[in-house]
């Protein structure tokens, strides 16, 4: 029984109520519970004379009393912002053990009472506490660079199914143009990378998109990899469909695939990761001298790529289920960093899981993220011209502030 239903049959029962003999209002209360399924007390109370039964839709709810006080959400607000602002189910599972790892490098103090609060706090109620805040804190994406490689089409196959996600090892690789919305002359390109069963990514700055630079810098990130590199994927761009990109592949045994042209989501694990790990950092400004070049890799290759794969978590989707022929419902697992998902995993040795943890325990989150807005910092203040847009704001303080 809906609960329209039910305000309709109280209506009408409290209308003969009142008017029935004490002898009657027994049996009327006796049908109605057993018809409505209400306790008899409150039964007795709604239908008494003085009672508003429309009082919710005239006066509205009494407000609920918060469970989580203003301390809890500015401690929850504190890592969320450590954290890039990641959404409420990449944030809920990641507040206790970053609670753990601020207290041990004494950048966070917190009472017992908010620290457990922050143990039972949920997911939407993040979100929602946090609503005021994301509203303020949004990015603008800019224009792609992609040029169509002309050679070797038929030579790459591809990627036309999904990944077998639960294989480590194959890659999406993209790039990111900063020439600050001038496409003249050369300028620097992020190259963007990211492995699909654990979220783990990397990124380099290159000048210009030559086949040889472009191939260098994938030969340096294969060899800083955790894991074994197994195969790549790319978009159609002439930075990847070349001689020099499968000539490479065939020598290192990696499987080389590509997207269909003008199709993004084919690379949808890269593409996020482009406005996420590169853009946010950097912003839409052009980049163009070797000075430039060396800070951006001085940080791509050092502090961001240690924050991003052993502190930023991501979701993984398990299931898409279609309603209706439109709405899409899509059941993600519970977010985890990439840094756990290799931990977790049985592909990778125990040596290579003990390196991992070492690297882990001897960094302190809030000093690398400090580091990184310096270098940024310094970075931005050495574009060639900037263009107008928006970027984060939000200033990080800790202990005892």
């Amino acid at each position: 029984m809906t609960n329209m239903t039910k305000k309709e049959l109280t209506s009408i029962a409290k209308s003969r109520y009142l008017k029935a003999s004490r002898k009657d209002r027994g049996k009327m209360l006796d049908e109605f519970c057993g018809n409505i399924g209400y306790n008899r007390n409150y039964a007795i109370r709604i239908l008494q004379a003085g009672y508003d039964n429309n009082r919710v839709a005239s006066r509205g709810r009494k407000p609920r009393k918060n469970k989580y006080d203003s301390r809890t959400i500015l401690a929850a607000m504190k890592i969320w912002e450590l954290l890039d602002f990641p959404c409420g189910q990449r944030l809920q599972p990641m507040l206790e053990p970053m609670v753990k790892s601020l207290s041990a490098h004494g950048e966070l103090n917190l009472p017992p009472e908010i620290i457990n609060r922050l143990k039972t706090i949920s997911a939407k109620t993040l979100d929602r506490r946090l609503k005021k805040e994301r509203e303020q804190r949004r990015l603008k994406r800019s224009r792609g660079a992609t040029r169509h490689g002309s050679l070797l089409k038929s030579a790459i196959p591809i990627r036309i199914t999904n990944w077998d996600t639960n294989q480590i090892g194959f890659m999406e690789m993209d790039t990111v143009a900063h020439n600050g919305g001038d496409p003249s002359g050369e300028f620097i390109y992020s190259l963007d990378m990211v492995e699909i069963f654990s979220g783990w990514s990397e990124q380099y700055a290159v000048m210009g998109k030559g086949e040889k630079n472009v191939t260098k810098a994938i030969d340096d990130i294969k060899n800083d990899l955790p894991y074994d590199l197994l195969g790549l994927d790319s978009d159609s761009g002439g930075e990847f469909v070349n001689w020099h990109m499968v000539r490479y592949c065939e020598k290192n045994k990696l499987f080389f695939t590509r997207s269909r042209p003008d199709r993004k989501n084919d690379n949808a694990y890269v593409e996020q990761k482009n406005n996420t790990h590169v853009r946010r950092w950097l912003g839409y400004g052009r980049y163009d001298t070797p000075r430039q070049l060396t800070a951006m890799n001085d940080l791509y290759r050092n502090e961001l790529r240690l924050f991003n794969n052993f502190f930023r978590p991501v979701m993984k989707i398990i299931c898409k289920e279609k309603i209706n022929n439109s709405v899409c419902r899509k059941k993600y697992d519970r977010a985890k960093t990439p840094y756990q998902r290799l931990i977790e995993s049985k592909q990778i040795s125990n040596r290579q899981k003990q390196k991992l943890t070492e690297i882990y325990l001897s960094l302190n989150p809030v000093k690398l993220k400090n580091s990184i807005d310096q270098k940024i910092k310094k970075i931005r203040a050495m574009q060639t011209y900037k263009i107008n847009v928006p970027t984060d704001g939000g200033k990080l303080t800790f202990l005892n502030d």
